[in-house]
């Protein structure tokens, strides 16, 4: 598979973490500085902290500031939008201007709407999601990620790209009707985000336990021909590890950066 047909970039779901001082930061890294030295390791970064709040366009400022000019970053929308589902216009809008500091300095790539389990594919929800898309109009292209199997249907993929809406591919432990692997891209671009299989902690395990996976390079290297279907349709790919506890995200996106290089 040859990473020429289109841009492949490897990041993690977050960067700011303490538990990643040594297994990936240097020991003493001050924290106002892990986003450089992150930056320096991978082009792309999802910043999940958005789902619980949402920020001062001083704090993306800051983030622009340590990032070279060709970085890009994808912002998980808030939890209103996705779980409460009852005024997302206002956090929309609210986030969006908040990340004007990325936006004009090219950094801003997309936007993460990660809907819950509970989300089925009923008539209620196929009404939201036609709603969300309304709402988002021309801004930055927004990949949606569903948590329930219901959604993996070609009329939701056909959907998706007549509304210009990103579909989001998944790793996750084969559990209930949690989505298998895909590799579906419909706005351009090809989302993979890697949850780990922590299958045991996966439903009533906390967020460290139940992210806490690391990936075997036999595990990553069975992607490497899953992903040739995005890779030959879509002019880029970006793929987020979410396995956040101690570092295991970075070590396995540095372990699919070595697999790519190889097949290059």
């Amino acid at each position: 598979m040859s990473s020429a047909v289109a841009t492949i970039e490897v990041g993690t779901s977050g960067f700011s973490f303490k538990d990643w001082i040594g297994p990936f930061y240097p020991p003493g890294t001050p924290a106002g500085r892990l986003l450089e030295y992150y930056a320096r390791h991978f082009p792309v970064v999802e910043i999940n902290t958005t789902y619980y709040g949402i920020p001062k366009a001083k704090t993306f400022e800051g983030m622009a500031e340590q990032v070279p000019e060709d970085f890009g970053f994808y912002l998980k929308v808030h939890q209103e939008v996705t779980h409460g589902r009852e005024n997302p216009e206002a956090s929309i809008t609210q986030l969006y201007e908040a990340a004007a500091p990325l936006k004009e300095r090219g950094l801003l790539r997309g936007f993460l709407a990660q809907f819950p389990y509970s989300f089925h594919r009923d008539p209620d929800n196929r009404r939201y999601l036609a709603r969300l898309a309304d709402l988002w109009g021309e801004r930055e292209p927004l990949f949606v990620e569903f948590r329930h199997a219901s959604w993996l249907r070609p009329e939701v993929y056909q959907a998706l790209e007549e509304r210009g809406l990103g579909y989001v591919n998944v790793d996750l432990p084969a559990l209930g009707q949690l989505p298998g692997p895909s590799a579906v891209v419909t706005n351009g671009t090809g989302y993979f985000r890697f949850h780990g299989r922590n299958a045991e902690h996966w439903w009533e395990g906390d967020g460290q336990k139940r992210y806490d996976y690391d990936y075997s390079t036999g595990e990553l290297q069975e992607w490497m021909a899953r992903l040739r279907p995005a890779v030959e349709k879509a002019g880029r790919v970006i793929i987020f590890m979410n396995n956040c506890f101690l570092g295991q995200a970075a070590r396995n996106a540095r372990m699919l950066q070595d697999l790519f290089a190889e097949l290059a």
